[in-house]
């Protein structure tokens, strides 16, 4: 059994009365309305023990009167983690955060919010300040929020166009991590309802785009045939050129790696067609068909 020395239990005994009497404290400064004194005084307190479950409650309530959205985000979602058996009353909290912080146009504040009410409550409708952050998210580029909350918005649109919209959004943010297996279902879905007229022919480039990353990953991995596969529908009506483009470079390699030489430099030309002397798919075409033409015998 593991023993405290002297010293150590008044170093323990000190740091526990020292976070209750900045409790007290912060407790006087918010019965006073003094609410960044008390949020300052909680915030002491949660250094010296970490924090309590109702001095977490609190910082929040704090935090909130003095317009600190962020460290009141932080502040219920760190209750929430602490005590799950106070998992609503946080989720309530971030709730009443969500909605000021859109009011203030904290965005930084709003997403935290709705990270946090995703993890504490998932099942409770996130309302129309989703649309506002996920979009946000897009804006400043950053991936993994707008991944997380674009379909949530989607969910919460108000009618189907401005829900496929969003979806179309979606696809592209998972073209961008190349997680192009689920952004080929998303511009399928969009196109086959065609609901949102706006952005139907963009979905189209969409799964263009798609199937030529999912293309240049199956050969990468050695599949020139589940390749070939994508590179055709990459080629489908709706593709941008340089997709199409690409695509016929890629079936090339695909043609290549068969042994089919004639079929590779077809393809090639192909890749050639509509391009401009020097752009990046001509010039790797050229390169290639320069390497067939030497290989081939005399």
């Amino acid at each position: 059994m593991r023993r405290f020395t002297p010293a150590l239990l008044v170093v323990a005994l000190a740091c526990t009365r020292s976070a209750a009497n900045h409790e007290e404290l912060g407790d006087r400064a918010y019965a006073a309305g003094s609410y960044v004194d008390a949020l300052a005084e909680y915030q002491l307190g949660r250094k010296a023990n970490a924090g309590s479950a109702d001095l977490l409650a609190k910082a929040g309530a704090a935090a909130m009167h003095a317009e600190d959205y962020e460290l009141a985000a932080e502040s219920y979602r760190a209750l929430a983690k602490r005590d799950r058996s106070r998992a609503d009353e946080a989720a309530d909290g971030l709730d009443r955060v969500a909605r000021a912080a859109l009011a203030a146009n904290d965005r930084t504040a709003l997403a935290s919010a709705l990270t946090g009410l995703r993890e504490v409550a998932p099942r409770r409708p996130l309302g129309r300040y989703v649309v506002l952050a996920a979009l946000d998210a897009v804006d400043r580029g950053d991936t993994a929020e707008a991944r997380a909350l674009l379909p949530v918005a989607a969910a919460s649109a108000v009618d189907a166009a401005r829900a496929d919209s969003l979806l179309f959004v979606y696809g592209m943010m998972l073209v961008r991590v190349r997680e192009c297996s689920t952004a080929v279902r998303v511009f399928e879905g969009v196109i086959r309802r065609q609901r949102a007229a706006v952005v139907v022919e963009s979905a189209r480039e969409g799964l263009g785009l798609c199937a030529l990353v999912e293309g240049q990953i199956a050969l990468e991995q050695g599949r020139p045939t589940d390749a070939e596969g994508w590179f055709r529908r990459a080629t489908a009506p709706g593709a941008s050129p340089d997709v199409v483009r690409g695509a016929f470079l890629g079936l090339g390699d695909v043609r290549l790696a068969q042994g089919d030489i004639a079929g590779a430099m077809e393809s090639y030309q192909q890749a050639l067609a509509g391009g401009t002397p020097g752009d990046t798919i001509s010039q790797r075409a050229q390169e290639k068909l320069n390497a067939l033409g030497k290989a081939e015998p005399e």
